[in-house]
């Protein structure tokens, strides 16, 4: 029988070492697809977490690659902070490469960045990936607030009493609130509290669904995902 796995890239990596810093914050994110990945800034850090919190990345490399380019005469090397494979096609490929910078760093330097990124957005465009610029606009956004909170909680140990109780309430219920869920499936605040962890824990998980490009609170919208319906 043939396999249907979706092949994965064979990127080695990195090519470059972060090492610690003491003008900037650097440090190294755990990720769901295996291993750890570096990164220099928080604003790197809060890519990081958005992009191991998304269930279609298959594959994480920090530093990835890099290439040369012509400036002042001179050649250059240029470093792309990350490149992330999907499962399933992002702005038109299934590997981007990405770049993370302030914006006000991208628009003071921006005539000093443009020739490295021409470079990465050619060298991508050969291998039929992207080569995608991100600052603060695109990465602080409730989504990544949403991946630093729930994170915690994939890893928990299954609480099998919880999670069968809430599954089943919250079909009975069907479109619902994570509070008039615990409130309709334990009548005491104590039992209420208990169970809650075990609730993020199916929101992290995708076992429960949510709209986690909104700010997730207590009157979110949630629902049983299709797999449990």
């Amino acid at each position: 029988m043939k396999s249907t796995e979706m092949p994965r890239l064979d990127i080695a990596g990195p090519v470059r070492v972060i090492g610690t810093s003491r003008r900037a914050l650097t440090g190294r994110v755990k990720l769901r697809v295996g291993g750890t990945a570096c990164f220099e800034s928080s604003l790197e850090r809060d890519w990081l977490i958005a992009v191991d919190f998304d269930p279609a990345s298959i594959q994480i490399r920090e530093q990835p690659f890099s290439v040369f380019y012509r400036m002042d005469g001179e050649t250059r090397k240029y470093t792309p902070d990350l490149l992330v494979e999907y499962a399933a096609p992002r702005y038109g490929a299934r590997v981007i490469v990405y770049e993370v910078k302030p914006l006000e760093v991208l628009q003071t330097e921006w005539e000093t960045f443009k020739p490295r990124f021409k470079a990465a957005v050619r060298y991508c465009r050969q291998r039929g990936w992207r080569f995608k610029i991100l600052t603060e606009a695109q990465i602080r956004t409730p989504f990544v607030d949403n991946a630093k909170f729930l994170r915690r909680y994939r890893s928990l140990t299954t609480q099998p009493l919880f999670a069968e109780q809430l599954i089943y309430t919250l079909r009975a219920l069907g479109e619902t609130t994570p509070q008039a869920l615990l409130a309709a499936a334990y009548l005491t605040d104590e039992k209420r509290m208990a169970a809650l962890p075990e609730l993020w824990r199916l929101i992290a998980t995708r076992r429960v669904g949510a709209l986690l490009d909104e700010s997730l609170t207590m009157q979110s919208s949630i629902w049983l995902m299709d797999a449990e319906s």
